[in-house]
Order: structure tokens, then C-alpha cells, then sequence
């Protein structure tokens, strides 16, 4: 699967810019500031029916205009196109047919993005960790996107409810039994679809890892969750008080953390930049690899500031790496000059495109 070109109205600092792309090696080149990260935004937001940058629409909007449009045309002989005007009207088409769910579109254009924002992954809060294995997971299995908007809905109308009774003994056992029913079950699937996932995760992560760092270093990913299969609806009854008083349910995989390590520790304690970095790099090539596996074609890979705290050696092997006709469409981003020429001496056949305040021109 690869994308033959994009056409970007309105979209950040593009007004009108189109571009094709090789089907095999890409490599965008800018200042910073010129738009390549928005360039890549646009192919994702296609993909995904949203920006991998910016939490709201609306922010995607270039400043003096009131919406954007992204056409892509892709290797499968489909165009997908997606509109958004303010305040808030999204729109995604398939040929010219537009979803009546957007979530319909995901895993139609299965695609990796690595960029600048992804080592917060390592330094963040347990949030960011769930949003990028659920945004995975959703493309590689439709039944576990629907069970999952079904949990986020059935949590926020449990919490809803919690908020709005005045004391404990006010809160109708039948009512919030309703909602526990349904969440245990909820609970026990996602859980044990992630514990299975992660695991198989974990196989190849570890070879990934391994092939990229130069030193011996043991990387690996731990699935944490306060839910296991042998639960019933006692555990929310039991939680009941807390969450009252809390005003929001603490049993669930909502809860659920997956723990980033280096040689058995916390890589965001003891790991440098650049461990911290070759963690991510193989993170998310870790992930097209299981995409390309569970989905029985190869995703759109595209790697933003890529080379940024990795040394020479580091580098190398990573460009290496990219080379392996394994992967189909790469689309690379860097704003060192000099990386340019290393670019154009170690890989083959790529396509330069050049990129200066939101105008693109074509190598």
C-alpha cells in the first residue's frame, strides 16, 4: 500500500500544494518551519480521520480560512478525500462516498508515523501509552475499536452518574449494576486482547531492538492492568466508596499502563537520548511490522526528524535498516543539509522533494 500523491488545500501553511510520491523511498527537505511535519500530518490525518499533532480540527485550519480539504490517491486504485469546515463539520469519502461512521475508515490505509512528539510516549503519563497501542490495535482488529468506544461510553455514563448523587446511600444499586455488567465483560476482553497483543508485540520488538542498537542492551514492554479474568462484578462493588468519593470508576482498563524498560529498568530513569530515541525507532517499526503481518499488506512508513540524537554509527544502521526491500513506501524527513548527501550516497533510487514555507518542490 503507498500513496501516489496528495492534493492539500487550507491545510496549516498550505494553501494549494500538491505532490506525487515514489512508491519506495521519499526524503523531505526543509528548514525547520518549512512544513514537512505538516506534509506528513495530512497523510495521517487521511489515514486516521485526524491529526497525529494537534488535538482539535479546527487548529489544522490555515489561519485566514475556514476549512481544508486532503485528496489522496492511492496504490489500491481508491482516492480518499477528507474535509473539515468550522466550527466543527469532518467529512471522509471513499471515491467520492462518504462514511457514516468515521471509524468505518480505519485500517482502510494502514500507516506508521514516527515523530518529534512520540518520546513523550516514554515520558509521559500512562495515557499517551494506551492512545498509541489502541490506535494500533484498532487498525489490526474492527471488534476490538467497537469494544472499546463501547467501554469509553458505558465508563463516561457511569462516571456521569457517580457525579450525580448527592450521598452514597442515594446511588441505586440496579442502576450502577447496569453499568458493571456490561464493563466487566468489556474489561475482560480489551484486557486480554492486550496481554495476547503484547506479547506478540514483544517478539519482534525485541529482535527490532536489537538490529538497530549497537550496544547490548535488552529492551522490552510490560503490560501493568488492575483487571485479570477471574473478576466479577464484586470488584466495583468493592471500589464502590472510592469511587463515590472520587467521583470516577478506578477499576478498568482505562487504568492500564505499559511499562517501557531497558535492561529490566524504566528506560525514562536511566536511558540517554539516544537509547531513548532507538526505543522509539523500533517501537514504531516494531509496529509496521506487525501491521504488515496481521493485515497482509505493508503500511505507509513515515519517519519525521528521524536522525535527530542518533550519532553516525547509529544512523547508518538505521538507513541500513530502511534500505530492506521489507518495507514499501518510506517517507523521510530531515533539515541538515549534510544528511542530504548521506541520504543520496547510501540509498537508491529516492525521490528528493524540497520543502519552503509550505511551497513543495519536486526532485
Amino acid at each position: 500500500m503507498h500513496i501516489h500523491k496528495i492534493k492539500i488545500n487550507n491545510f496549516k501553511n498550505y494553501i494549494s500544494s500538491e505532490v506525487s510520491f515514489s512508491e519506495r523511498i521519499n526524503f523531505l527537505y526543509g528548514k525547520n518551519g518549512a512544513g514537512k511535519t505538516n506534509l506528513l500530518d495530512a497523510i495521517h490525518f487521511i489515514s486516521f480521520g485526524k491529526s497525529a499533532i494537534n488535538k482539535f480540527d479546527i487548529d489544522n485550519v490555515n489561519h485566514k480560512k475556514t476549512l481544508f480539504t486532503l485528496e489522496g490517491y492511492y496504490s489500491n486504485n481508491h482516492i480518499y478525500k477528507c474535509t473539515y469546515e468550522k466550527p466543527n463539520s469532518k467529512k471522509i469519502y471513499e471515491n467520492n462516498t462518504k462514511y457514516d461512521k468515521i471509524k468505518k475508515h480505519i485500517g482502510k490505509i494502514p500507516l506508521v508515523f514516527l515523530n518529534p512528539y512520540d518520546i513523550n510516549l516514554i515520558r509521559n503519563y500512562s495515557a499517551e501509552r494506551r492512545k498509541f497501542f489502541d490506535q494500533f490495535f484498532s487498525q489490526i482488529d474492527y471488534e476490538y475499536l467497537e469494544k472499546l468506544l463501547i467501554y469509553r461510553r458505558l465508563l463516561k455514563q457511569r462516571n456521569t452518574y457517580l457525579k450525580s448523587v448527592k450521598s452514597i446511600e442515594d446511588i441505586d444499586k440496579l442502576h450502577i449494576k447496569s453499568y458493571d455488567d456490561k464493563l466487566i465483560e468489556l474489561n475482560k476482553f480489551i484486557n486480554k486482547f492486550r496481554k495476547n497483543a503484547i506479547q506478540e508485540f514483544n517478539v519482534l520488538f525485541r529482535k527490532c531492538s536489537k538490529d538497530l542498537n549497537v550496544d547490548d542492551l535488552n529492551y522490552s514492554i510490560n503490560y501493568l492492568s488492575n483487571i485479570n479474568q477471574e473478576m466479577d462484578t464484586s470488584i466495583f462493588d468493592e471500589s464502590l466508596e472510592k469511587d463515590f468519593f472520587t467521583k470516577k470508576t478506578s477499576i478498568g482498563i482505562h487504568n492500564d499502563d505499559y511499562l517501557f524498560k531497558m535492561n529490566n529498568v524504566l528506560i525514562k530513569r536511566t536511558g540517554s537520548q539516544g537509547q531513548q530515541k532507538t526505543f522509539i525507532i523500533s517501537l514504531k517499526l516494531t509496529e509496521y511490522g506487525m501491521l504488515k503481518k496481521k493485515l497482509s499488506k505493508s503500511p505507509i512508513l513515515m519517519l519525521d526528524d528521524v536522525f535527530h540524537k542518533l550519532d553516525d554509527k547509529k544512523i547508518k544502521i538505521l538507513i541500513e535498516y530502511l534500505s530492506d526491500k521489507k518495507f514499501s513506501q518510506v517517507i523521510i524527513s530531515d533539515s541538515i543539509k549534510e544528511r542530504l548527501s548521506l541520504i543520496r550516497k547510501n540509498l537508491k533510487k529516492i525521490k528528493i522533494i524540497q520543502i519552503d514555507k509550505g511551497e513543495i518542490h519536486e526532485g
